[in-house]
């Protein structure tokens, strides 16, 4: 993406004339300038020659703009038409390789060192215009959306006017008695209280994280879930929890201690992370992940001897209201093994009487609140502005992301694009349920559970429904504080306690209470979408709702064949047999007769042993083969949509059946290829695998018996 260009006159360098009598003569004479402005014609030709030139300058800059036109609006600046043409390579036959035909030259018109894409293209014009948004005072109607934007401008304060707000963290730790960093804790301290306390009121990775979230056996109260949340290192250029990044940084936040606590400190730090690790890799060597709903009392089981049922009760409903309190047989949703790796987490620092516990919890809280406390801290760990500003956008999100997708929907324009992926997902959705029946490979209490499955799913197109109104977001967001001179982390954390609070009343079902298991947060500017297992969830950011994936204004191939290929991929992954045997609470449970599962796992097979084929590598078929799945299924939702549809137009030549596979594959342009242990293919076979495998692709491009997409065999789901 191209940075804006300052249309200012370049200054003329004036050549600078000095007195034989030089400074390294001695001092100058009084009452003489530095520079002596003697004018000579030399002096006026130079001066001539740069305003000509200056003039020059700005002509040409000016003609260029006119003959090629510059704007990076990811919606307003877009032609469809004119950028797939430039795009397409007429010289390669579609029906040997689509991807090659479609995306022949879109490499050389977006030649961005370090790779590109569709989506990293969306998503950097995205952000450049957000990113300007949340930096101007706001204007937005909504008061919700306004309070988001100025706690954006709070957070990023932080780096812009180098600020350092640990002593917020600092004092909050002191309230669980402890001090950080310190090689001693009290004699009273309380791990447990430590670990799930600081989640339970302020959603703080210690890096165990007790929260409330929607209760989903019955979706009528909120519930506990337990978590692990470890701050990742992909970011910045060094690596935040390796000892000696951490004794570089940890005196920027803490300069009253001595170089050699400093190393003791970032050694024990460094081996907790470690030791968590391969407590992790040791559990989950063979195992799958899976999330369910364990009791307290089980949970008291994992932790034996450092953590009592009685612990676990104290310290919960110590920080529950009096009528909320919980007893051993309450539910917490964890995911597998989270109560064995909490055990060994406290077998492991007890050691130390726990003081390498808060030493790691402390470092990660900072490590991954870093933007919001201090710009020491964020420079040492090799981040800039853009970072800061990046972080800031996931922190407002956490406690204000429907408020965040608000502005992007308003902002971009996207109103629109938002009703037709609606209706988009309408007609995927009807016509995937309809498909069922129909299918000759499955039996019908199959049929049935897959309608009902495709009932139960929830989307989030852009918002969850509840919210799609202005009076309802306000409602929903009442446990924002408004913004005053306080540090930005402190607005957080009371945002995050009023929240808590609030969810704690709803522990309990009552005839009053709403609860919807969509009011997730999730990132408001993510140019992606995805499926959420277990909650059976839909989510179609905003962001995603723009060109190439969806164009309101073009045929309706084009967007069945773009946004509506994303919305049949999330789809089938809720048919993912990692996660369809699974019902709503965790428990395994199928609505798959036996001779179906049968036919369907041999589908799969096919599938994976075309990628195995195309790629030469067994090992990155199955590592694909899910998201290779979702391609080809989706493919063929959005496929049966469309045909739900009359006849339309197409562009460039392509008829409408044509367009719509070439708009599921220009989406996917880019020029990255794969790696073997990534559970993507690459962007190649996801264009060109799903097409082969459609009888309807070959019959749209008249492909001859034996060309590279026209198969004769097909691995089909619908």
């Amino acid at each position: 993406m191209r940075e804006a260009r300052s249309h200012r006159f370049p200054e003329p360098r004036l050549k600078q004339h000095y007195s034989h009598v030089s400074f390294f003569h001695g001092a100058w004479p009084p009452g003489r300038s530095f520079c002596p402005m003697k004018t000579t014609p030399e002096i006026h030709l130079v001066i001539l020659l740069g305003l000509l030139y200056a003039g020059m300058w700005y002509i040409v800059d000016q003609a260029s703009l006119m003959a090629f036109p510059w704007c990076d609006h990811p919606t307003h600046c877009f032609d469809y038409t004119e950028e797939l043409a430039a795009s397409v390579d007429s010289s390669v036959d579609p029906c040997d390789n689509l991807f090659e035909h479609v995306c022949g030259r879109w490499d050389r018109n977006h030649p961005i060192p370090f790779g590109s894409s569709q989506f990293f293209l969306l998503q950097q014009r995205l952000l450049n215009v957000i990113l300007r948004t949340l930096e101007r005072p706001p204007l937005h109607p909504l008061p919700v959306v306004r309070t988001s934007v100025l706690a954006f401008q709070s957070c990023l304060s932080v780096y812009k006017e180098r600020r350092d707000d640990t002593k917020v963290l600092f004092d909050l730790f002191k309230g669980f008695k402890s001090e950080w960093p310190s090689l001693s804790l009290p004699s009273d301290f309380d791990a447990m209280d430590f670990l799930l306390g600081l989640s339970l009121d302020y959603d703080l990775p210690t890096p165990f994280v007790l929260r409330l979230e929607p209760y989903l056996k019955t979706d009528k109260r909120y519930g506990l879930s337990l978590y692990l949340v470890i701050e990742s290192d992909e970011r910045g250029k060094i690596k935040k929890f390796d000892a000696q990044a951490i004794a570089k940084c940890m005196p920027r936040i803490a300069p009253m201690l001595e170089s050699s606590d400093v190393s003791v400190m970032a050694e024990r730090i460094s081996k907790v992370r470690t030791d968590i690790n391969s407590v992790i890799d040791a559990l989950f060597s063979t195992a799958r992940i899976t999330r369910h709903y364990r009791t307290v009392k089980l949970l008291a089981n994992d932790t034996a001897s450092y953590a009592t049922l009685d612990t676990w009760l104290k310290v919960i409903n110590k920080h529950l209201p009096q009528d909320r309190q919980i007893g051993e047989g309450e539910d917490v949703l964890i995911f597998n093994n989270t109560g064995y790796i909490l055990r060994e987490t406290l077998a492991r620092t007890k050691r130390s009487r726990y003081v390498d516990l808060v030493l790691f919890a402390g470092w990660n809280i900072l490590a991954s609140r870093h933007a919001a406390v201090s710009h020491a801290l964020t420079d040492c760990f090799g981040e800039i502005n853009i970072h800061a500003a990046l972080s800031c956008v996931n922190f407002v999100d956490e406690v204000a992301a429907f408020a965040m997708t608000r502005l992007v929907v308003d902002t971009l324009g996207l109103s629109s694009a938002v009703q037709t992926t609606q209706m988009t997902w309408a007609a995927v959705r009807k016509a995937t349920r309809n498909s069922f029946s129909k299918l000759t490979w499955i039996d019908g209490q199959t049929a049935a559970g897959a309608e009902d499955h495709v009932d139960n799913l929830k989307p989030l197109v852009p918002f969850p429904a509840h919210l799609n109104t202005s009076v309802d977001l306000e409602a929903f967001h009442d446990y924002l504080p408004t913004l005053s001179s306080k540090p930005f982390i402190e607005w957080l954390l009371i945002a995050l306690n009023k929240r808590s609070k609030k969810y704690k009343r709803l522990l309990r079902e009552g005839a009053t209470s709403d609860v919807h298991r969509d009011d997730l947060p999730y990132s408001s500017t993510l140019v992606n979408a995805y499926y959420l297992p277990l909650t059976h969830l839909m989510i179609i950011p905003a962001a995603i709702m723009g060109p190439p994936f969806l164009l309101p204004k073009e045929p309706f191939a084009v967007n069945f064949g773009a946004i509506g290929k994303v919305l049949g991929h999330e789809l089938t992954h809720s048919f993912d047999p990692l996660f369809s045997d699974l019902t709503r609470t965790g428990e395994v449970a199928t609505w798959w007769g036996d001779q179906s599962l049968i036919n369907f796992t041999a589908r799969l097979d096919c599938v994976e042993q075309q990628v195995a084929i195309y790629t030469a590598d067994k090992k990155h078929a199955k590592n694909a083969l899910s998201e290779t799945f979702a391609d080809t299924a989706g493919v063929e939702k959005a496929r049966l949509a469309l045909d739900t549809l009359s006849d339309g137009p197409g562009i460039l030549g392509y008829s409408r059946d044509q367009l719509f596979y070439v708009a599921g594959c220009f989406e996917f342009c880019n020029d990255a290829g794969y790696e073997q242990g990534a559970i993507y293919p690459a962007f190649a076979l996801r264009c060109n695998l799903p097409v082969s495998n459609q009888k309807r692709f070959a019959e749209a491009f008249k492909c001859a018996e034996g060309a590279a997409l026209n198969l004769p065999e097909r691995c089909t789901f619908h």
